[in-house]
């Protein structure tokens, strides 16, 4: 049985959880960093396990200290918020967390936002950060969602996830002057603006053009942005692959073209993702909501 947990305890933890310096942790609670460091053992006596992983630098949470932080995180914004309420404050507001891909940002949440017509009852943090950093932020409970691609290590049962929607990823060019493609596979040579090797987009332009003519292109720019390929693109520096949520407008107005290729249509599935455990009130009424839009692209 778990005994005298104090609540300044668990707000010592998300501090250091977040700056994952003593140092800096102790000034922010403006306690000394001996004081600090001995309420952090006080709570990981009283759990039964380490919440920190003290061998390494900088500090790391110990996996039993992921899924604590979170299960702590939410404990503390229901209490906040329930006080609040309690007292009479009718204009308290809950916060929601959510890290998404660069790419994915601009469609998801304009969006969310769209069909959620009480939305000003909280306050939205959102990351857009690349696809291995959401990842990370989930599983070290500082996110209460992400929105990514699919990821076979979120595929457990320490996570849940739903299914968005699927995209497709097409090879575009501008137009030249007389608006015909600027870019064609018939040129001796043709820049490409690709993604990085390690983000999930590249796998997936790299694994086409391993397969099938990458012989054609000469990759002259790398981002792991889709954004700013997709400007790189438009500014007419070559081609590359953009899905196609981050695409319609400039397709319906012929600022970008479709350059035809066999097969060269990639298809991407888009999740959101949450830990299996519970999340605060707010998040949880978001999960069911998010659940229930029709993310189907136009």
């Amino acid at each position: 049985m778990i005994q005298n947990i104090e609540l300044k305890w668990l707000y010592d933890l998300i501090i250091l959880e977040k700056y994952r310096n003593f140092t800096i942790a102790s000034d922010i609670r403006n306690i000394s960093q001996s004081s600090l460091s001995r309420r952090i053992q006080a709570l990981e006596s009283s759990l039964g396990f380490e919440v920190f992983d003290r061998e390494t630098s900088p500090l790391q949470l110990t996996e039993k200290g992921k899924l604590f932080v979170l299960h702590a995180r939410n404990l503390l914004d229901d209490f906040e918020f329930n006080i609040d309420r309690i007292k009479g404050d009718n204009h308290v507001r809950s916060k929601v967390t959510i890290a998404s891909a660069h790419s994915l940002a601009g469609y998801i949440f304009p969006k969310i936002l769209g069909n959620l017509k009480n939305y000003q009852e909280k306050i939205f943090h959102v990351e857009a950060i690349n696809v291995n950093e959401t990842v990370d932020s989930l599983k070290n409970g500082q996110c209460d969602f992400i929105a990514s691609f699919y990821d076979d290590d979120l595929m457990n049962p320490q996570f849940l996830c739903h299914k968005l929607f699927s995209a497709k990823l097409y090879l575009v060019t501008a137009p030249n002057h007389l608006g015909r493609p600027k870019y064609s596979l018939e040129d001796a040579s043709v820049p490409l603006m690709n993604y990085t090797d390690d983000s999930y987009m590249g796998k997936k332009v790299n694994k086409f053009l391993q397969e099938h003519h990458s012989d054609k292109f000469e990759t002259n720019f790398v981002s792991s942005m889709s954004l700013l390929l997709k400007d790189m693109i438009k500014g007419g520096y070559g081609v590359g692959w953009l899905p196609d949520y981050s695409i319609q407008d400039e397709l319906e107005k012929n600022q970008l073209l479709i350059v035809p290729l066999k097969d060269s249509v990639l298809s991407v599935d888009i999740y959101l993702y949450r830990s299996s455990a519970r999340l605060n009130t707010a998040s949880e009424s978001l999960w069911n909501f998010m659940k229930a839009i029709d993310w189907t692209i136009a």
